[in-house]
């Protein structure tokens, strides 16, 4: 569904109550369903009929009797027989009516049947394009450059009009065909033989095609030593130094923390809750947020705010958000499968909230953008985490978390840009479901004519996206209003007691905010030198 607010910023708009796409089995089993309540209403008007049938007999019978004083009732069967001729009529014709509903629904899950299979054909005959397409480049021989050139002019043509991140994600998806048209038609040959089902649906668990190519680049690293299994070191950040320079943290570093946190103004919409993540990359390296909030009737709820990726220096890094991290957020359903089965992240999470004070019992909420929005939605997949916390909602931006499969008790809202090749690293769009709420943002300013660098910047940044929640308290598609009611409802009906927040600055609450840094601590590696030898010095 397509939207567009006051400011000129249009949206795509997919999944949410009011617009759910059911799936093949879930149709034919309503099919089925309703086809059996009209069966049941065709029994009972045939019921019906004998019934009428006999009232008609006995009311027949008395009139020829010529008893006088049966008139009453006679009269009494007359009026039977009309009631009973009437039930008779309406319950046939809502048998009819349900048994045409049946059809339909019938008829609905063949079409949707068809149209999957048109999908399924569509993405092969991409895949063949793109196989086709480097076989084109490597039969031109000396021309294939001039070849080359010719297919990324138009890529970005068309990259310009559909948006850079649906066409990175054709690119992921179709790039192992076009390399192996680039190898000559024998190795396409060989690609097509080879070629298994792919898609598999995340939310068994399975490594389908978002899934493996983190699994395997975090399987190189841990073969080769970039990665070394670690642990979390964690503290709670003195108030004094959320602001202050840079440092890396050191034991015994520590100032008094005032107890129970500060007292801080937050905006209780979804772009205020938002603007806990950015917050969240203004506090020392490798910190977390953690509000508490006191509702009006005596609950509390706790919101968790993450930053993105902080450290690309290396890929292990001491901060736990790096490369690593992220990696470890993408494959969270697949722990077993590497060293470090530990998600530092999300431990992170958990150790901060239990020492805040949270309880298993009060609903928690987390917002995350890029890097951070992989680990609000690994969170939410987490069995292991979802029995430790009452995780209700999950507000992410710019993050490729679609493979992770989160369950329909735990709302999210999925904020993407058109251009954001980041979003794209999930090789497809998000599923389409009631709890999951995918919006993408069309912001003024195509791509055409202007710097890839500042476009894709400007496609991530996280103030745009800030700005875009903001658009969007104005939209009145249906799972929009679903994600407001859900927000209202997490944070106590704060919203409606402080005023109207369909603007900006309709009100403000008050939440008590703890900052915690954790550090990925890599653990003690074995001595691997045979027993009786020295070290070399």
């Amino acid at each position: 569904m397509e939207g567009k607010a006051d400011d000129g910023i249009s949206f795509s708009i997919a999944g949410g109550a009011g617009r759910v796409k059911y799936t093949l089995a879930e149709i034919e089993l309503t099919a089925r369903g309703i086809d059996l309540v009209g069966r049941d209403a065709q029994e009972l008007a045939a019921s019906l009929g004998s019934e009428l049938r006999w009232m008609s007999e006995f009311a027949a019978g008395l009139l020829a009797s010529g008893l006088q004083a049966a008139n009453g009732t006679q009269y009494a069967a007359r009026a039977a027989e009309a009631v009973l001729s009437s039930a008779q009529g309406s319950v046939a014709a809502a048998a009819q009516g349900v048994a045409e509903l049946a059809l339909h629904a019938s008829a609905a899950a063949q079409r949707y049947e068809a149209a999957e299979a048109e999908t399924v054909a569509r993405e092969n005959a991409q895949r063949m394009k793109a196989l086709f397409g480097g076989i084109e480049v490597e039969s031109a021989g000396i021309f294939g450059p001039l070849v080359l050139w010719w297919q990324v002019h138009k890529l970005q043509d068309v990259a310009a009009r559909a948006g850079l991140r649906d066409k990175t994600e054709d690119l992921l998806n179709d790039g192992p065909a076009y390399l192996a048209g680039l190898l000559g038609p024998m190795a396409g040959l060989a690609y097509l033989l080879g070629r298994v089902p792919s898609g598999q649906d995340p939310s068994r668990g399975g490594l389908n095609a978002g899934v493996l190519p983190a699994a395997g680049l975090r399987k190189f690293f841990d073969w080769t030593g970039l990665a070394k299994p670690g642990h979390l070191e964690l503290r709670r950040v003195p108030a004094g130094e959320w602001h202050g320079r840079p440092e890396d943290w050191s034991p015994g570093r520590a100032v008094p923390d005032p107890s129970g946190g500060l007292q801080v103004d937050v905006d209780p919409r979804a772009a205020g809750l938002l603007s806990g993540s950015r917050d969240a990359y203004g506090y020392p390296p490798g910190s977390i947020v953690v509000d508490r909030l006191d509702r009006l009737d005596g609950t509390r709820a706790w919101i968790v705010h993450l930053p993105g990726t902080e450290d690309w220096s290396r890929v292990d890094s001491v901060n736990p958000m790096d490369l690593e991290g992220d990696l470890e957020g993408m494959t969270a359903a697949q722990p077993a499968l590497f060293r470090q089965q530990q998600i530092v992240v999300q431990e992170m999470m958990k150790q901060a909230l239990t020492d805040a004070g949270a309880l298993p019992t009060e609903d928690v909420m987390i917002t995350g953008h890029s890097g951070g929005g992989i680990h609000a939605a690994a969170a939410a997949a987490s069995p292991a985490f979802l029995a430790d916390f009452n995780l209700r909602m999950i507000i992410i931006a710019g993050a490729p978390a679609r493979n992770l499969p989160v369950p329909p008790a735990v709302k999210v809202l999925d904020l993407q840009n058109e251009d954001d090749i980041v979003a794209a690293a999930d090789y497809g769009p998000p599923p389409g479901s009631a709890n999951w709420v995918t919006v993408t943002s069309h912001r003024p300013g195509a791509p055409r004519g202007k710097d890839p660098v500042e476009v894709i910047k400007a496609a991530h940044d996280l103030g745009n996206y800030i700005d875009d929640a903001h658009a969007l308290e104005r939209s009145s598609d249906p799972g929009i209003k679903a994600v407001r009611e859900s927000v209202g409802v997490f944070m106590g009906g704060v919203a409606a007691a402080r005023g109207p927040m369909n603007v900006p600055g309709g009100g403000t609450v008050k939440v008590s905010r703890s900052v915690y840094q954790g550090r990925d601590v890599d653990d003690a590696q074995p001595d691997k030198r045979q027993p009786g030898k020295r070290r070399a010095r």
